[in-house]
């Protein structure tokens, strides 16, 4: 990951990006979920520190239309606000900072992370059975902010930002709420001065014409049986997963495609064979597999890319019988995870995108959700063949 990120970093180009380091103080507070016996928490304090580049090379050309970012790596340490029920949360997260007017003197930027966390405390039958919301000691992490430029001077820029912290297994380990928090930021971004700070193009232009691509990929999904608070303790399941897709590539930097997706949940199998249900044990590998219609974006980032898939399920029989064990709150609710899934995740190249080369290999990680409820945690593995 931080192979990708910081890629596009020799020769020539090194001289024209800018290193930069950001350490940062948080406070907010853990958002309760539904649960009316949420254990009570006190502030929540972070530390958080940024290492990472402002792509300023005019030569690549992803750079250019996503305004020249912010791509680096956070380093995060968070108390919670209950150190019995939920300990300490530590989290690395590749991340993308983009300014969002600039023109503006003192600027506002968005910054997305997602990355990995480890809990120094989780959900235990005996110790710790409170803790519905993190079951296990590592999570997937993603935030969200919101910054303002207070104030800059060469070499240094102060800032204030407002955000959201996001921590889940991806239905790895139950129970899986997840753990929310809303958080205020103090920063200061150090830099080396420049004599002629570095001025975006006001307009841009690329002869780039599109490209035309087909991929097929294989995954190993990993989950538990069941609901995203129970039962506790199951077993890990797998499963497996095909993808075919078409794509169009635009500007060398951004794809739009449209694809099929082939699911076996083995969990749903076992629980077929071994229940023995009339409605299904007929063909138990039918009525355990899922077929998906979904469209995707991908946004490349040289070796990385960010990967963002919305499906609609026109074959999932047994979830029938899954909503029968695990109702959700409300019918809609149980309707729309029915029919509707989302995946995130991150793809790292072997080829760098920017060169849009014939054959491209690459490895991923992502977390499939039936709608925002976490379903698996997955691994893929995918080919890329560009037509033209």
């Amino acid at each position: 990951m931080w192979i990708g990120l910081f890629s596009n970093l020799s020769g020539q180009e090194k001289k024209k990006n800018k290193l930069y380091l950001e350490p940062a103080y948080m406070v907010g507070k853990v958002i309760p979920n539904y649960l009316k016996n949420f254990p009570s928490t006190s502030l929540q304090h972070a530390f958080n520190v940024d290492i990472g580049i402002l792509r300023q090379d005019t030569s690549n050309l992803w750079t250019k239309y996503y305004n020249y970012p912010k791509t680096g790596v956070s380093f995060f340490a968070s108390t919670i606000g209950n150190n019995k029920v939920f300990g300490t949360q530590l989290a690395i997260l590749p991340y993308i900072s983009f300014d969002i007017f600039k023109k503006k003197k003192r600027n506002f930027t968005l910054k997305l992370g997602l990355g990995a966390s480890y809990f120094t405390t989780h959900y235990h039958l005996t110790d710790n059975d409170r803790n519905l919301d993190i079951g296990s000691p590592y999570t997937w992490a993603f935030q969200s902010f919101i910054y303002k430029e207070i104030y800059h001077k060469k070499g240094i820029n102060f800032k204030l930002g407002v955000g959201y912290s996001h921590a889940s297994n991806g239905h790895t380990q139950l129970p899986n709420l997840g753990l929310n928090s809303a958080l205020l930021s103090l920063s200061a971004q150090f830099s080396k001065k420049e004599n002629h700070p570095f001025s975006p193009p006001k307009k841009i232009k690329s002869l780039a014409k599109k490209s035309y691509t087909i991929s097929i990929e294989k995954d190993l999904g990993f989950q538990e049986f069941g609901s995203k608070d129970y039962p506790i303790g199951g077993e890990k399941t797998l499963v497996e997963i095909t993808s075919l897709s078409l794509g169009i590539i635009s500007k060398k930097h951004y794809k739009i495609k449209a694809g099929v997706t082939h699911r076996f949940y083995n969990s749903y199998y076992d629980y077929i064979v071994d229940s023995n249900e009339l409605e299904y044990i007929n063909k138990p590998r039918k009525n355990a597999s899922n077929i998906e219609l979904f469209i995707g974006n991908e946004f490349y980032l040289g070796h990385v890319d960010i990967d963002i898939r919305l499906g609609v399920n026109l074959y999932k029989p047994f979830y029938k019988k899954f909503n029968e064990l695990f109702p959700e709150r409300t019918a809609i609710e149980q309707k729309l995870k029915s029919l509707i899934s989302t995946r995130l995740g991150l793809n790292l190249f072997l080829i760098n995108t920017n060169k849009l080369p014939k054959h491209n290999v690459y490895f991923g990680t992502y977390i499939k959700a039936n709608v925002d409820q976490a379903d698996f945690t997955a691994i893929s593995l995918g080919y890329t063949y560009r037509i033209k």
